[in-house]
């Protein structure tokens, strides 16, 4: 007799391996999708002018969390889009 698979607080978590599986494609389909704009943007009529955009450099800043933070990168990336007032 097998047990029943159980969701909520009381269920077993998953591996980092099983997270991974889950989630590689959708993130995988984020960072493409907006590395695909920043690119338009980029090569779009004033690309240029706004290379300088505090938007641009969140995103930018939001890449290097992704890349150097440890443990906490979704509150990173959530305090530096929030808005300060």
């Amino acid at each position: 007799m097998s047990t029943p698979l159980r969701s909520g607080p009381l269920a077993p978590r998953k591996s980092a391996a099983q997270l991974l599986d889950m989630c590689f494609l959708e993130m995988r389909s984020a960072v493409l999708e907006t590395a695909a704009a920043m690119d338009r943007i980029e090569r779009a009529a004033g690309g240029t002018d706004v290379a300088g955009d505090p938007r641009l450099r969140k995103l930018a800043e939001a890449c290097r969390i992704l890349r150097e933070a440890q443990g906490n990168r979704a509150e990173q990336v959530q305090v530096l889009f929030s808005d300060p007032a």
